[in-house]
């Protein structure tokens, strides 16, 4: 073999290697931080409210209230449908759905979801609804 070829071939080859094994400057630099940290910067940025302050958005929407005007129950029960709107079911046996987009609607899913994060108010007679005593 030609020395020429042969040192020619032995210097493409370890500028080949040197640009594939060396880092690239361009490529970002991930955060140190572990899994549970940014599960709660995600978490602690959506849920700006409690759920005592969430129920009580909830409640005070006006189709929540008009509804709650018209019932004599005692406990209301929300539930998620599989549509994405959010049902209230009464006690009393009479039902509103909160159609979805709506504001009422937000808040109630809002609210589910920070119940059944923090497994309060679940109820016992209804499996995957919150109970509220009103």
């Amino acid at each position: 073999m030609n020395p020429v070829v042969a040192s020619s071939l032995v210097s493409v080859g370890k500028n080949l290697l040197d640009k594939v094994t060396s880092p690239s400057p361009n490529l970002p630099q991930p955060k140190s931080s572990s899994f549970s940290e940014e599960l709660n910067g995600v978490t602690a940025t959506e849920d700006a409210l409690s759920r005592k302050e969430l129920q009580e958005e909830f409640l005070q929407a006006s189709a929540v209230q008009s509804f709650l005007e018209k019932d004599t129950g005692d406990t209301l029960y929300l539930e998620q449908r599989a549509d994405g709107s959010m049902q209230i079911l009464s006690s009393s046996g009479k039902s509103l759905i909160l159609k979805e987009g709506s504001e009422a609607c937000s808040t109630a899913k809002k609210f589910f979801q920070t119940c059944l994060n923090e497994q309060t108010h679940l109820s016992d007679n209804r499996v995957n609804a919150v109970e509220i005593k009103v």
